[in-house]
Protein backbone atom coordinates (compact mmCIF):
# COMPACT_ATOMS: atom_id res chain seq x y z
CA UNK A 1 0.00 0.00 0.00
CA UNK A 2 2.82 2.43 0.91
CA UNK A 3 4.68 1.70 -2.34
CA UNK A 4 1.50 2.31 -4.34
CA UNK A 5 0.90 5.58 -2.50
CA UNK A 6 4.46 6.73 -3.22
CA UNK A 7 4.01 5.77 -6.87
CA UNK A 8 0.78 7.79 -7.10
CA UNK A 9 2.46 10.81 -5.50
CA UNK A 10 5.36 10.61 -7.99
CA UNK A 11 3.01 10.50 -10.98
CA UNK A 12 3.07 13.72 -12.96
CA UNK A 13 1.40 14.99 -16.10
CA UNK A 14 2.83 17.58 -18.46
CA UNK A 15 -0.23 19.78 -19.01
CA UNK A 16 1.83 22.31 -21.01
CA UNK A 17 2.86 19.64 -23.52
CA UNK A 18 -0.71 18.34 -23.71
CA UNK A 19 -2.08 21.85 -24.38
CA UNK A 20 0.60 22.49 -27.03
CA UNK A 21 -0.22 19.21 -28.80
CA UNK A 22 -4.01 19.53 -28.74
CA UNK A 23 -5.09 23.17 -28.44
CA UNK A 24 -2.31 25.73 -28.99
CA UNK A 25 -1.58 26.74 -32.58
CA UNK A 26 0.33 29.84 -33.69
CA UNK A 27 0.46 31.15 -30.10
CA UNK A 28 -3.33 30.95 -29.78
CA UNK A 29 -5.39 28.44 -27.82
CA UNK A 30 -8.08 27.10 -30.15
CA UNK A 31 -11.03 25.59 -28.30
CA UNK A 32 -13.14 23.66 -30.84
CA UNK A 33 -16.90 23.72 -30.28
CA UNK A 34 -18.96 21.47 -32.52
CA UNK A 35 -22.71 22.06 -32.61
CA UNK A 36 -25.47 20.85 -34.93
CA UNK A 37 -28.12 23.38 -33.92
CA UNK A 38 -28.26 26.88 -32.42
CA UNK A 39 -30.18 25.35 -29.49
CA UNK A 40 -27.00 23.47 -28.51
CA UNK A 41 -25.58 26.83 -27.36
CA UNK A 42 -28.41 28.43 -25.37
CA UNK A 43 -30.49 27.14 -22.47
CA UNK A 44 -33.87 25.85 -23.63
CA UNK A 45 -36.12 28.33 -21.77
CA UNK A 46 -34.24 31.40 -23.06
CA UNK A 47 -36.31 32.63 -26.01
CA UNK A 48 -34.08 35.66 -26.59
CA UNK A 49 -30.97 33.45 -26.89
CA UNK A 50 -28.81 35.32 -24.39
CA UNK A 51 -27.83 32.76 -21.74
CA UNK A 52 -25.31 30.10 -22.72
CA UNK A 53 -25.78 26.49 -21.62
CA UNK A 54 -23.94 25.62 -18.39
CA UNK A 55 -22.47 22.55 -20.13
CA UNK A 56 -20.94 24.78 -22.82
CA UNK A 57 -19.57 27.21 -20.22
CA UNK A 58 -18.06 24.32 -18.22
CA UNK A 59 -16.49 22.81 -21.34
CA UNK A 60 -14.87 26.13 -22.30
CA UNK A 61 -13.69 26.87 -18.73
CA UNK A 62 -12.27 23.36 -18.23
CA UNK A 63 -9.97 23.75 -21.24
CA UNK A 64 -9.24 27.46 -20.73
CA UNK A 65 -8.12 26.79 -17.13
CA UNK A 66 -4.84 25.31 -18.44
CA UNK A 67 -4.18 28.01 -21.05
CA UNK A 68 -1.33 30.36 -20.01
CA UNK A 69 -2.41 33.98 -19.56
CA UNK A 70 -0.03 35.25 -22.25
CA UNK A 71 -1.88 33.21 -24.89
CA UNK A 72 -5.16 34.47 -26.32
CA UNK A 73 -8.13 32.12 -26.55
CA UNK A 74 -10.11 31.44 -29.72
CA UNK A 75 -13.50 29.72 -29.58
CA UNK A 76 -13.90 27.97 -32.91
CA UNK A 77 -17.50 27.01 -33.70
CA UNK A 78 -18.22 24.43 -36.39
CA UNK A 79 -20.96 22.05 -37.54
CA UNK A 80 -23.68 24.68 -37.93
CA UNK A 81 -24.06 27.42 -40.52
CA UNK A 82 -24.61 30.61 -38.51
CA UNK A 83 -26.59 33.55 -39.87
CA UNK A 84 -24.88 36.91 -39.52
CA UNK A 85 -27.23 38.03 -36.70
CA UNK A 86 -26.60 34.79 -34.82
CA UNK A 87 -22.84 35.33 -35.04
CA UNK A 88 -23.05 38.88 -33.69
CA UNK A 89 -25.40 37.81 -30.89
CA UNK A 90 -23.20 34.87 -29.93
CA UNK A 91 -20.04 37.01 -29.77
CA UNK A 92 -21.87 39.58 -27.60
CA UNK A 93 -23.30 36.90 -25.32
CA UNK A 94 -19.91 35.25 -24.76
CA UNK A 95 -18.33 38.63 -23.93
CA UNK A 96 -21.24 39.54 -21.64
CA UNK A 97 -21.43 36.21 -19.82
CA UNK A 98 -17.72 35.97 -19.06
CA UNK A 99 -17.64 39.72 -18.40
CA UNK A 100 -20.32 39.23 -15.72
CA UNK A 101 -18.21 36.45 -14.18
CA UNK A 102 -15.23 38.83 -14.10
CA UNK A 103 -17.40 41.44 -12.37
CA UNK A 104 -18.68 38.85 -9.87
CA UNK A 105 -15.10 37.87 -9.02
CA UNK A 106 -14.22 41.55 -8.46
CA UNK A 107 -17.18 41.90 -6.08
CA UNK A 108 -16.11 38.72 -4.27
CA UNK A 109 -12.52 39.99 -3.98
CA UNK A 110 -13.79 43.25 -2.41
CA UNK A 111 -15.98 41.28 0.01
CA UNK A 112 -13.03 39.00 0.76
CA UNK A 113 -10.82 41.99 1.65
CA UNK A 114 -13.48 43.45 4.00
CA UNK A 115 -14.04 40.05 5.63
CA UNK A 116 -10.29 39.62 6.18
CA UNK A 117 -9.97 43.07 7.81
CA UNK A 118 -12.92 42.36 10.14
CA UNK A 119 -11.49 38.98 11.16
CA UNK A 120 -8.08 40.51 11.86
CA UNK A 121 -9.50 43.38 13.93
CA UNK A 122 -11.86 41.12 15.93
CA UNK A 123 -9.13 38.51 16.47
CA UNK A 124 -6.59 41.11 17.61
CA UNK A 125 -9.04 42.80 20.02
CA UNK A 126 -10.21 39.49 21.51
CA UNK A 127 -6.60 38.28 21.97
CA UNK A 128 -5.64 41.60 23.57
CA UNK A 129 -8.59 41.33 26.02
CA UNK A 130 -7.61 37.71 26.72
CA UNK A 131 -4.06 38.73 27.69
CA UNK A 132 -5.27 41.73 29.76
CA UNK A 133 -7.75 39.78 31.90
CA UNK A 134 -5.40 36.82 32.39
CA UNK A 135 -3.79 38.59 35.36
CA UNK A 136 -7.13 39.15 37.09
CA UNK A 137 -8.45 36.66 39.65
CA UNK A 138 -10.98 33.99 38.59
CA UNK A 139 -10.69 34.84 34.88
CA UNK A 140 -8.42 32.07 33.63
CA UNK A 141 -11.33 30.13 32.12
CA UNK A 142 -12.73 33.22 30.33
CA UNK A 143 -9.24 34.19 29.21
CA UNK A 144 -8.68 30.75 27.65
CA UNK A 145 -12.02 30.91 25.79
CA UNK A 146 -11.20 34.40 24.47
CA UNK A 147 -7.73 33.21 23.48
CA UNK A 148 -9.25 30.36 21.46
CA UNK A 149 -11.76 32.71 19.77
CA UNK A 150 -9.02 35.26 18.98
CA UNK A 151 -6.66 32.62 17.60
CA UNK A 152 -9.45 31.15 15.48
CA UNK A 153 -10.26 34.63 14.07
CA UNK A 154 -6.61 35.25 13.19
CA UNK A 155 -6.38 31.83 11.52
CA UNK A 156 -9.57 32.59 9.52
CA UNK A 157 -7.98 35.93 8.53
CA UNK A 158 -4.91 34.11 7.17
CA UNK A 159 -7.10 31.56 5.36
CA UNK A 160 -9.27 34.31 3.85
CA UNK A 161 -6.47 36.62 2.74
CA UNK A 162 -4.11 33.89 1.55
CA UNK A 163 -5.98 30.84 0.27
CA UNK A 164 -9.49 32.13 -0.60
CA UNK A 165 -8.20 35.34 -2.18
CA UNK A 166 -5.66 33.49 -4.31
CA UNK A 167 -8.38 31.19 -5.67
CA UNK A 168 -10.70 34.13 -6.41
CA UNK A 169 -7.90 36.01 -8.22
CA UNK A 170 -7.24 32.96 -10.41
CA UNK A 171 -10.98 32.70 -11.17
CA UNK A 172 -11.08 36.40 -12.07
CA UNK A 173 -8.06 36.07 -14.38
CA UNK A 174 -9.63 33.04 -16.09
CA UNK A 175 -12.97 34.81 -16.58
CA UNK A 176 -11.19 37.96 -17.81
CA UNK A 177 -9.16 35.94 -20.30
CA UNK A 178 -12.37 34.40 -21.67
CA UNK A 179 -14.27 37.71 -21.75
CA UNK A 180 -11.79 39.04 -24.34
CA UNK A 181 -11.54 35.81 -26.34
CA UNK A 182 -11.99 35.70 -30.12
CA UNK A 183 -14.92 33.80 -31.65
CA UNK A 184 -14.50 32.25 -35.09
CA UNK A 185 -16.80 30.20 -37.30
CA UNK A 186 -15.25 27.40 -39.31
CA UNK A 187 -17.68 27.61 -42.21
CA UNK A 188 -16.36 31.13 -42.94
CA UNK A 189 -12.89 29.74 -43.59
CA UNK A 190 -14.34 27.11 -45.94
CA UNK A 191 -16.25 29.74 -47.87
CA UNK A 192 -13.14 31.93 -48.17
CA UNK A 193 -11.08 29.04 -49.49
CA UNK A 194 -13.82 28.21 -52.03
CA UNK A 195 -13.87 31.84 -53.22
CA UNK A 196 -10.06 31.84 -53.67
CA UNK A 197 -10.24 28.63 -55.73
Amino acid sequence: MTNKTKQYLKENFDSKLYMNQHYIKDEKAIIPIYITNIDDIYISYDEQKQVLRPELISYIEDIAYYVPYDISIVLEFSGYSFKEKEKVRLMENITNQFGMKTHDMEVELNYNAKKAIKLFVVGSIVLAISFMIRTLQYTNYVSEILSIIGTFSIWEFVNTIWFERKEKRVNKLNAGQLSVCTVTFQEEEKNESEIKN
